[in-house]
């Protein structure tokens, strides 16, 4: 009986620790090494996927934003970065904005538990040091990349939150507002970064 007992144990042992395995790797954020730079980038699991609709135009008709933070640790320093990944379904014909006629945005908000948080556009980023190869790609080859720095504070208010949107201004002056799309990850994500660095604000 002491034996059947202690192999159920056992059994039942391994099967937590599996399903925790399990589970972990869309919970935790991911380092790798930047090979080409010797940097250590922290990623999370999937981006959150964010959309507007405008049915006006056609049936499934939408911009999207794909939305991901990560970290770059290089010679001893830390930085953080918000990666957006703009693209559209919409054809609203030959513009600067792309293949797709969307406008390219002059301005980033993101609404935080209803509260603004301004990304100042007029510190992106083409490219980061440390980083040869950004750690997300949208899924359409005619998305325009932003990178907008985060300070460490903003991560760990990002890392609390429980709700996030964003809103975009554009250069010919219009605005989009983009919810989470259904069935996308969490900004739960957010906290995994954060925790990530023992340094990071509580």
């Amino acid at each position: 009986m002491a034996v059947r007992l202690r192999a159920l144990l056992v059994l039942a042992s391994a099967a937590l620790l599996a399903s925790c395995g399990a589970s972990a790797p869309g919970l935790r954020a991911a380092e790798y090494l930047d090979e080409s730079t010797g940097a250590t980038l922290t990623r999370v699991g999937e981006p959150l996927v964010l959309a507007s609709d405008d049915p006006a135009r056609a049936a499934n008709a939408r911009d999207y934003v794909y939305a991901a933070p990560f970290a770059v640790s290089q010679a001893g320093s830390r930085s953080w970065w918000l990666w957006l990944g703009v693209w559209s379904t919409i054809d609203r014909g030959v513009s600067p904005g792309g293949e797709q006629g969307q406008p390219d945005v002059s301005s980033v908000m993101l609404v935080v538990d209803g509260e603004p948080m301004e990304l100042g556009m007029d510190t992106r980023a083409e490219s980061i040091p440390g980083v040869a190869r950004l750690p997300y790609a949208a899924p359409v080859a005619t998305a325009r990349n932003v990178l907008l720095p985060l300070s460490r504070t903003q991560v760990s208010r990002l890392s609390r939150a429980a709700s996030i949107s964003i809103r975009t201004e554009m250069v010919d002056r219009s605005s989009v507002q983009f919810e989470t799309w259904a069935g996308s990850a969490g900004w739960a994500d957010f906290a995994a970064l954060a925790v990530a660095d023992p340094r990071a604000a509580p």
